[in-house]
């Protein structure tokens, strides 16, 4: 649990070390993101933490990520 913790308030970068967002949340399995003005929800099992960033790892599908992150949304 503690592990999971350390994700949040972090930047999150993709594989080049472009920032994308700021984690924000987590909703079940997954962390919420915040990525301008969106919320997208990203698999923990699609991100590591390293370098004091998170690094979101494979290709993202954008839109799926905003439809899952509808769930988080919901609930807050």
């Amino acid at each position: 649990m503690r592990k999971k913790f350390a994700l949040l308030a972090r930047f999150v970068v993709d594989s080049e070390g472009k920032k994308i967002g700021e984690s924000i949340s987590f909703y079940e399995d997954m962390l919420i993101i915040k990525k301008g003005k969106d919320y997208c929800a990203i698999p923990l099992k699609h991100v590591e933490l390293k370098d004091g960033k998170i690094h979101v790892k494979g290709i993202v599908n954008w839109d799926k990520a905003k439809e899952l992150a509808k769930g988080w949304l919901k609930n807050v």
